[in-house]
């Protein structure tokens, strides 16, 4: 009998310290996953993605292409799109319903109290964008050379203001013959997703932000 009774208490000890060490373990992956987990939102926070825009226009045709990437890895891209000409564009839009007079009182209501907050949403956007380079380069042409000359006029004085930006390359070229715009751009910025998410949680804290994205979302 006292010999059962020993094999009996080994088994249950034996059995006892498996459950221990099973539980541990389980509790050690569990840890581990959270901390990856935490690890992985951690870095999306910090890590700033990467944007990349290239689109090109012409007369008749013109090309967009945009990606988004992260360490290095393309998370999406749009692939470029070859636009149609002119003459094969022109169709018919469907209608599309207006809103009402109510709707849209109550959006322009809610912009105004909500201009706090979108204060809030617009000085995080400016601290979470890092512009690396814009490249903007065209010609185009109004039909009159006179309106074509005062357009021009307006433009140097704006890119006299965007050239004194290290990143920022603004040129362009009038012709006083055509009617149209022909040219390119390029753009590279670095978006940093903490400040964006501090700044909307902070703006999702005044009630009429949220009462603007409640009758957006139900429009």
């Amino acid at each position: 009998m006292n010999r059962e009774r020993k094999r009996n208490r080994k088994k249950q000890s034996s059995q006892s310290k498996i459950g221990t060490g099973t539980t541990a373990l389980i509790l050690e992956i569990v840890a581990i996953v959270l901390i990856i987990l935490f690890s992985l939102v951690l870095a999306v926070l910090l890590i700033p993605f990467q944007v990349t825009l290239a689109a090109s226009l012409s007369q008749s045709t013109g090309t967009f292409d945009v990606a988004l990437s992260w360490l290095g890895l393309t998370l999406w891209r749009r692939k470029p799109i070859q636009g149609m000409a002119k003459e094969e564009k022109k169709k018919e839009a469907p209608e599309k319903k207006g809103l009402r007079i109510s709707q849209a009182g109550g959006i322009l209501s809610s912009l105004r109290d909500s201009t706090p907050a979108l204060s809030i949403l617009a000085g995080a956007a400016r601290r979470a964008l890092h512009l690396r380079k814009l490249d903007i380069d065209f010609t185009f042409g109004l039909g009159d050379p006179a309106d074509t000359a005062i357009f021009a006029g307006y433009l140097w004085s704006f890119a006299w203001i965007l050239n004194r930006v290290p990143s920022v390359s603004f040129s362009f070229r009038p012709d006083f013959e055509m009617i149209g715009l022909d040219g390119s751009m390029e753009a590279e910025a670095k978006v940093r997703m903490l400040f964006l998410v501090i700044g909307f949680l902070r703006a999702y804290t005044k009630k009429p932000f949220r009462r603007l994205i409640k009758e957006a979302r139900s429009r």
